[in-house]
């Protein structure tokens, strides 16, 4: 893995992760920390009319250069001190290049004519970014909106070259023995969680066709594709709930991602519904 790769697995791994205003450390917030940030940057960057960066308490933290900052640090690429807005990293850590340009690794910008530069996320390939998107979303990937209108390389890997294919997508698979789910692609890096025998795994997303990649509570992890098999039972009920619903699959699979039990739950609804499995 060279320092290309390691960033983008980095970046991704904090998918799942809160964005909060200032966050950088890397450490999950709590409401003593929230409160010096509240007293450093204001209240109105944290508390809303119906929401708060409350909800990120006990969740790793980032906003959108300290996100990237945060990597940088923890690869060594900067001082541990250093620090850089959005505009900075721009034009200071980069060298420009056009969208048509874009490779995994690249930095894509918001540039306004009044506030400059005031956004910034982690090109990932096919049309999609990561980014520290905001107090509602947290870190998450997206498509690369039209508004991401600047582009930057790092300088730190001008000459790396990035040859891990991520394919974002959503499933839930069988996991017939214990797994050991990684911080990075690589089986040398720290063991981050475990996945136990005869549960599930929900996948985010495929690296290489080699590892899979899953949600843990506020960031994501890594997983070796070889253990899992489909959960067949799953995607059946699946399939027959988006067709008596009318609702696509992938909407059921995002539930069942998120509230634990309710695969099994789903499971048992189709089959009530003389759909398939055992009864």
């Amino acid at each position: 893995m060279n320092k290309l790769q390691e960033f983008l697995a980095i970046i991704n791994s904090k998918i799942g992760a809160g964005y909060v205003y200032g966050g950088q450390s890397g450490q999950p917030l709590t409401k003593e920390a929230l409160a010096k940030l509240v007293n450093t940057f204001g209240r109105s960057k944290y508390y809303y009319s119906n929401y708060s960066a409350e909800k990120w308490i006990g969740y790793q933290y980032f906003d959108c250069s300290g996100l990237i900052v945060y990597t940088l640090r923890r690869m060594g690429l900067i001082p541990a001190v250093a620090d850089y807005s959005a505009q900075s990293i721009y034009s200071v850590l980069c060298r420009p290049v056009n969208r048509s340009q874009l490779r995994p690794g690249d930095l894509c910008f918001k540039n306004t004519d009044n506030s400059g530069i005031v956004h910034c996320g982690v090109y990932t390939g096919d049309n999609r970014i990561t980014h520290a998107r905001g107090t509602f979303y947290g870190v998450v990937n997206t498509q690369v909106f039209d508004t991401f209108n600047s582009f930057g390389r790092l300088k730190y890997f001008s000459e790396d070259y990035n040859d891990t294919k991520i394919s974002f997508e959503e499933a839930v698979k069988t996991v017939p023995a214990a797994t050991t789910i990684y911080d990075l692609p690589d089986e040398t890096s720290a063991a981050v969680g475990r996945l136990e025998a005869g549960g599930t795994a929900n996948i985010q997303a495929v690296l290489n066709g080699s590892w899979y990649m899953v949600p843990l509570k506020g960031k994501s992890g890594y997983i070796k594709i070889k253990p899992l098999t489909d959960n067949e039972e799953l995607i059946g009920a699946l399939e027959f709930i988006s067709q008596k619903s009318g609702i696509d699959k992938n909407y059921w699979y995002k539930q069942a991602m998120n509230v634990k039990w309710l695969d099994v739950c789903f499971i048992k609804i189709a089959q009530g519904f003389g759909g398939p499995g055992k009864k």
